[in-house]
């Protein structure tokens, strides 16, 4: 760990001389309790989920436009007796002027595929995963965008079977009318010696949906949408492959900090290939596996300021004819030089508190 620490430090000597226009940094800490009743399921086992990140992050910018940034996250999981549970290295560049954006390098997911839904990417992998290892690039900004993107998860070795995403996703909206989809291919192949014993699986996603998105003046925000969530699933070694198609819909609402995001998901049932490749291949949530299901999520933002967000939610799972529930807290906080503009502020009742 002390090695990384030393690298990133001579790096960002190095960007010192460079005669950069402006420095950035910064220093957060992301906690999170996860705790999942899922007894009743036979796609998902009951676990908790519980870990302290803290972040810190660098950065040199030139011609106000490029950054190489650099930065050491540190992962402590509450119970176990190792100082710290892992560590992963930040490192970067972007470039960003408006409608524009490219980042290259390691860098956070959560900041550049918010747009994607856990029927993508379930919770855990943010958690535990954070930082995407590949390139991203958008054009276009707010409500009207497209990008595209690699992630690579795994690098061929003698332990370690090769595995990257490709994706795309992007929005249209006009008034209160808007369309978006997101996809992407996950492809996991084989060990480097080459094993004959691991074969070359991959998995496609693709959701397109139309809708309606409103916010108000005293802080309401809804959403209706529905559209197709479409897939390809394929092992080429056992000669196997689905083409699971289904609806999907999804109502959001919120007002005054306390609101509810809901996704239905009905018809084929999909990872089809789990008994075999479990989480390796499939990143998304364990519940698709059925052929309907319903995500209700409930929350109260407890705290949102530029420099600290809290968050509980109650979130109730329906799937195999069971209720299933989710209780989430988490907390964000952050001090820095480089926050992106705020929107305007609300004030909700409870805030007081912790004023």
């Amino acid at each position: 760990m002390w090695k990384r620490l030393v690298f990133v430090i001579c790096i960002l000597f190095v960007m010192s001389a460079l005669h950069a226009q402006e420095y950035r940094w910064k220093v957060g800490l992301d906690y999170f309790f996860d705790n999942q009743e899922y007894e009743k399921s036979s796609f998902a086992d009951p676990q908790t989920l519980h870990g302290i990140w803290l972040n810190t992050l660098g950065g040199v910018t030139w011609d106000s436009t490029h950054t190489i940034y650099a930065g050491i996250n540190l992962l402590k999981i509450p119970g176990m007796k190792k100082a710290v549970n892992k560590t992963v290295v930040a490192l970067y560049y972007q470039y960003k002027k408006p409608g524009i954006l490219l980042r290259a390098g390691a860098f956070p997911r959560k900041e550049v595929l918010s747009n994607y839904s856990d029927l993508f990417f379930r919770d855990s992998v943010n958690y535990f995963m954070p930082l995407m290892q590949g390139v991203f690039l958008q054009i276009g900004k707010d409500d009207n965008f497209f990008n595209a993107w690699m992630d690579w998860t795994g690098h061929a070795a003698a332990d370690t079977r090769e595995s990257f995403y490709l994706g795309l996703s992007g929005k249209i909206s006009g008034g209160i009318f808007f369309g978006d989809f997101q996809s992407y291919l996950f492809h996991y192949a084989g060990t480097f010696p080459e094993n004959p014993a691991y074969g070359v699986s991959e998995q496609i996603q693709g959701m397109a949906s139309v809708g309606l998105e409103y916010e108000a003046a005293n802080s309401f925000k809804g959403l209706l949408s529905a559209g197709i969530f479409a897939g390809f699933e394929r092992d080429r070694e056992a000669e196997e492959s689905y083409k699971p198609v289904g609806f999907t819909a999804r109502a959001d609402a919120e007002l005054y900090g306390i609101g509810t995001e809901n996704r239905l998901y009905t018809g084929d049932a999909r990872m089809r290939l789990f008994p075999v490749y479990g989480g390796n291949l499939y990143w998304g949530t364990p519940f698709l596996r059925g052929s309907t299901y319903l995500q209700s999520k409930w929350y109260i933002r407890l705290l949102e300021s530029h420099h600290v967000s809290a968050r509980i939610n109650c979130n109730l799972h329906f799937s195999e004819g069971h209720v299933l529930f989710q209780q989430v807290f988490s907390i964000t906080a952050n001090i820095g030089n480089f926050y992106k503009p705020a929107k305007k502020k609300v004030d909700y009742p409870w805030m007081e508190i912790f004023r």
